[in-house]
Protein backbone atom coordinates (compact mmCIF):
# COMPACT_ATOMS: atom_id res chain seq x y z
CA UNK A 1 0.00 0.00 0.00
CA UNK A 2 1.51 3.30 -1.02
CA UNK A 3 0.42 6.79 -0.22
CA UNK A 4 -0.43 9.48 -2.70
CA UNK A 5 1.83 12.46 -3.25
CA UNK A 6 -0.69 14.90 -1.76
CA UNK A 7 -0.85 12.98 1.53
CA UNK A 8 1.53 13.90 4.35
CA UNK A 9 3.87 11.32 5.79
CA UNK A 10 4.24 10.37 9.45
CA UNK A 11 7.17 12.67 10.14
CA UNK A 12 5.48 15.63 8.48
CA UNK A 13 2.32 14.98 10.53
CA UNK A 14 4.40 14.77 13.72
CA UNK A 15 6.10 18.10 12.94
CA UNK A 16 2.67 19.74 12.46
CA UNK A 17 1.32 18.36 15.75
CA UNK A 18 2.78 20.96 18.19
CA UNK A 19 1.51 23.85 16.06
CA UNK A 20 -1.94 22.26 15.83
CA UNK A 21 -2.06 21.67 19.60
CA UNK A 22 -1.15 25.31 20.26
CA UNK A 23 -3.78 26.47 17.75
CA UNK A 24 -6.40 24.25 19.35
CA UNK A 25 -5.53 25.57 22.81
CA UNK A 26 -5.84 29.19 21.58
CA UNK A 27 -9.20 28.49 19.98
CA UNK A 28 -10.50 26.76 23.12
CA UNK A 29 -9.28 29.69 25.25
CA UNK A 30 -11.16 32.14 23.00
CA UNK A 31 -14.31 29.98 23.19
CA UNK A 32 -14.08 29.80 26.99
CA UNK A 33 -13.54 33.57 27.22
CA UNK A 34 -16.55 34.24 24.99
CA UNK A 35 -18.71 31.85 27.04
CA UNK A 36 -17.67 33.46 30.33
CA UNK A 37 -18.41 36.94 28.97
CA UNK A 38 -21.87 35.84 27.82
CA UNK A 39 -22.68 34.26 31.17
CA UNK A 40 -21.33 37.29 33.06
CA UNK A 41 -23.54 39.62 31.03
CA UNK A 42 -26.55 37.43 31.79
CA UNK A 43 -25.69 37.42 35.50
CA UNK A 44 -25.26 41.21 35.44
CA UNK A 45 -28.69 41.68 33.88
CA UNK A 46 -30.17 39.35 36.51
CA UNK A 47 -28.48 41.31 39.31
CA UNK A 48 -29.87 44.53 37.84
CA UNK A 49 -33.37 43.07 37.82
CA UNK A 50 -32.98 42.12 41.48
CA UNK A 51 -31.86 45.66 42.36
CA UNK A 52 -34.95 47.08 40.60
CA UNK A 53 -37.17 44.63 42.51
CA UNK A 54 -35.54 45.63 45.82
CA UNK A 55 -36.14 49.29 44.94
CA UNK A 56 -39.86 48.61 44.52
CA UNK A 57 -39.95 46.47 47.68
CA UNK A 58 -38.46 49.36 49.64
CA UNK A 59 -41.26 51.67 48.55
CA UNK A 60 -43.83 48.94 49.17
CA UNK A 61 -42.60 48.71 52.77
CA UNK A 62 -42.97 52.48 53.10
CA UNK A 63 -46.54 52.20 51.84
CA UNK A 64 -47.25 49.48 54.41
CA UNK A 65 -45.85 51.67 57.19
CA UNK A 66 -48.08 54.53 56.04
CA UNK A 67 -51.05 52.15 55.96
CA UNK A 68 -50.26 50.99 59.51
CA UNK A 69 -50.11 54.60 60.69
CA UNK A 70 -53.40 55.38 58.92
CA UNK A 71 -55.07 52.33 60.47
CA UNK A 72 -53.93 53.28 63.96
CA UNK A 73 -54.92 56.90 63.32
CA UNK A 74 -58.55 55.75 63.26
CA UNK A 75 -58.28 54.88 66.96
CA UNK A 76 -55.54 57.30 68.10
CA UNK A 77 -54.39 60.74 67.00
CA UNK A 78 -52.21 60.55 63.86
CA UNK A 79 -49.05 61.69 65.71
CA UNK A 80 -49.45 58.90 68.30
CA UNK A 81 -50.05 56.32 65.57
CA UNK A 82 -46.87 57.45 63.77
CA UNK A 83 -44.92 57.34 67.03
CA UNK A 84 -46.09 53.78 67.83
CA UNK A 85 -45.20 52.52 64.33
CA UNK A 86 -41.77 54.22 64.52
CA UNK A 87 -41.13 52.61 67.93
CA UNK A 88 -42.08 49.19 66.55
CA UNK A 89 -39.68 49.65 63.62
CA UNK A 90 -36.93 50.75 66.02
CA UNK A 91 -37.52 47.62 68.11
CA UNK A 92 -37.30 45.39 65.01
CA UNK A 93 -34.07 47.10 63.95
CA UNK A 94 -32.55 46.65 67.42
CA UNK A 95 -33.40 42.93 67.44
CA UNK A 96 -31.85 42.51 63.99
CA UNK A 97 -28.68 44.37 65.01
CA UNK A 98 -28.24 42.38 68.23
CA UNK A 99 -28.84 39.11 66.37
CA UNK A 100 -26.28 40.09 63.73
CA UNK A 101 -23.69 41.02 66.36
CA UNK A 102 -24.23 37.70 68.14
CA UNK A 103 -23.74 35.80 64.86
CA UNK A 104 -20.57 37.75 64.07
CA UNK A 105 -19.11 37.04 67.51
CA UNK A 106 -19.83 33.32 67.14
CA UNK A 107 -18.30 33.22 63.67
CA UNK A 108 -14.70 32.31 64.57
CA UNK A 109 -12.73 32.08 61.30
CA UNK A 110 -10.22 29.55 62.72
CA UNK A 111 -11.02 26.04 61.40
CA UNK A 112 -10.75 24.35 64.80
CA UNK A 113 -12.28 21.03 63.72
CA UNK A 114 -9.86 20.74 60.82
CA UNK A 115 -6.91 21.58 63.04
CA UNK A 116 -8.01 18.92 65.52
CA UNK A 117 -8.28 16.32 62.74
CA UNK A 118 -4.85 17.23 61.35
CA UNK A 119 -3.37 17.02 64.85
CA UNK A 120 -4.95 13.60 65.28
CA UNK A 121 -3.57 12.50 61.92
CA UNK A 122 -0.08 13.65 62.88
CA UNK A 123 -0.35 11.82 66.18
CA UNK A 124 -1.46 8.67 64.39
CA UNK A 125 1.46 8.94 61.97
CA UNK A 126 3.82 9.36 64.93
CA UNK A 127 2.37 6.30 66.66
CA UNK A 128 2.69 4.22 63.51
CA UNK A 129 6.29 5.36 63.13
CA UNK A 130 7.09 4.64 66.80
CA UNK A 131 5.31 1.29 66.89
CA UNK A 132 6.77 0.13 63.57
CA UNK A 133 8.87 -3.01 63.33
CA UNK A 134 12.64 -2.48 63.43
CA UNK A 135 13.98 -1.47 60.03
CA UNK A 136 16.71 -3.10 58.03
CA UNK A 137 19.30 -1.08 59.98
CA UNK A 138 18.18 -2.99 63.12
CA UNK A 139 17.02 0.02 65.14
CA UNK A 140 14.87 -0.81 68.11
CA UNK A 141 11.50 0.84 68.68
CA UNK A 142 13.12 3.07 71.29
CA UNK A 143 15.51 4.48 68.69
CA UNK A 144 12.77 5.30 66.20
CA UNK A 145 11.98 9.02 65.76
CA UNK A 146 9.06 10.45 67.72
CA UNK A 147 6.81 13.36 66.91
CA UNK A 148 6.97 16.29 69.27
CA UNK A 149 10.31 15.65 70.94
CA UNK A 150 12.34 18.83 70.65
CA UNK A 151 9.94 20.10 67.99
CA UNK A 152 11.03 17.77 65.17
CA UNK A 153 11.85 14.21 64.11
CA UNK A 154 15.03 12.89 65.61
Amino acid sequence: MSRRKDEAGTFELLTRLPHQIVSLAKIEYQNAKREIITKAKRAGIGAGAIVVALFFLFFMLEALVIAAIAALAIVWPWWLAALVVAAALLLLAAVAILGGIALIKRGNPVPEETLDRVGGDLSAIGEVRVNAEPTATHHSAREMPRVGEEGNWR
